[in-house]
């Protein structure tokens, strides 16, 4: 660490020659570096890399991940179903990852070695602040994304166009491909973390994404679903009402706060509608967690809490329900268009009581020292481990490094 060579890293992935050749393992080897001892002592390459401001430089890390890994045909064979969909850059990262989860034993071992690149594709997010806007824009190399073709509205309280592929496309595909017996808990409740701050950042600054937020309520919905249906298995290994809780709250929030972010009043109203139509699964969650909580076992004070935060979802199915049904009584219809729920949801919001609910837009800011250093020094030595078993030396030859690296200044 004395004789820095960030530099020479730096002037390896700049070159189109030398990028093309050592650059997957420059970024590697600055990832390594990145983490070396960095919870012990002071690391300059931290530093170093906070401050990079060259785009072509930074635009490497995202092509690499898709393009020069020796795994990438894992990539293009996501890339070629997730096109079907019209998806791209960022659905194919989330399968990648997913992959490594859900792939059978044999394609675990090969897809594990994603880990060195994934692992330098979060520095440079976590450290470089520059590095996010590049992540955002287009990669003519890459062939995947396009530069708008008009200028994103600066003022944040204008309704945003269309989006590309945005991280809450990436959080409900995780959402809706993960749900299986071996359950990725943690991975859940960072996804629905994601999802809450992103939602409290729109909240904060007026942004109204024009999303449609209908394919969020659906996943959060199955995903209530999916913890219901296999209440049994999963609480042998999880404390699932955590993860309910905070999806039932995502909802209380778009309910108390989802006027200042949703994009027009009728968002507001597929809300309620979707709630509506949902009941029965809001309905089930509950009987679930009143029965836990009202019995002296371990889970009574979680499932205490998912009950009490229920409140206003229960009140809503419980206001408009009986008013459904007597609208359809009347006028002689024995199953509601969608068109004439949201006539009678839109007639009757003034008598709709609902209580207030603190702390739905506040959140724990994101830290990894102590919280995550021990899974980031596991991770740094799982890539260490399989980089010194993947190295070939034979095809090493000093003398053509020395000469090839000879001009880096």
């Amino acid at each position: 660490m004395i004789n820095s060579i960030f530099e020479a890293i730096l002037q390896i992935l700049s070159s189109p020659l030398s990028r093309r050749e050592h650059g997957y393992d420059a970024v590697v080897l600055l990832a390594l570096l990145v983490n070396y001892r960095k919870y012990e002592s002071v690391n300059p390459y931290i530093v170093k890399l906070s401050i990079v401001d060259d785009e072509a430089t930074l635009n490497v890390i995202p092509f690499l991940t898709l393009k020069l890994h020796p795994y990438s045909f894992l990539f293009r064979q996501y890339k070629d179903k997730e096109e079907e969909h019209q998806s791209g850059f960022f659905s194919a990262i989330t399968n990648m990852v997913g992959s490594m989860f859900i792939a059978d034993a044999d394609e675990k071992i090969s897809v594990q070695t994603n880990e060195a690149i994934l692992l330098a594709l979060y520095e440079a997010v976590h450290l470089n602040r520059n590095f996010i806007t590049v992540l955002a824009q287009s990669h003519p190399e890459m062939g995947l994304m396009t530069t708008p073709t008009s200028p994103i509205p600066t003022t944040p309280v204008t309704p945003l166009g269309t989006t590309p592929p945005s991280s809450d496309d990436l959080m409900v595909e995780f959402i809706v491909t993960h749900m299986m017996k071996e359950f990725p808990m943690d991975l859940y409740v960072r996804c629905i973390q994601i999802v809450h701050k992103l939602l409290c950042y729109q909240k904060k600054c007026r942004v109204r994404l024009h999303y449609t937020w209908r394919e969020l309520w659906s996943a959060l919905i199955n995903l209530l679903k999916f913890l219901m249906s296999n209440e049994t298995v999963l609480l042998a290994k999880h404390n699932i009402f955590t993860l309910a809780l905070m999806v039932v709250n995502l909802f209380n929030m778009f309910i108390t706060y989802g006027d200042t972010f949703l994009p027009t009043p009728s968002s507001y109203d597929e809300l309620y509608y979707e709630i509506i139509r949902m009941h029965q699964n809001f309905d089930n969650l509950y009987s679930m967690v009143l029965r836990l909580s009202t019995n002296a076992g371990q889970w009574k004070e979680p499932a205490s809490k998912v009950t009490h935060a229920l409140v206003n979802i229960r009140a809503i199915i419980n206001h408009f329900n009986p008013k459904i049904e007597s609208y359809a009584a009347v006028n002689h219809i024995s199953q509601l268009s969608e068109d004439q729920v949201l006539e009678v949801v839109r007639s009757n919001y003034d008598t709709l009581t609902l209580k207030l609910q603190d702390g739905l837009d506040q959140y724990e800011r994101y830290s990894e020292q102590h919280k995550e250093a021990a899974f980031f020094k596991e991770l740094v030595r799982s890539i260490s481990i399989n980089v010194r078993k993947n190295l070939a030396f034979n095809t090493l030859s000093q003398e053509l490094l020395l000469k090839e690296f000879s001009t880096i200044s």
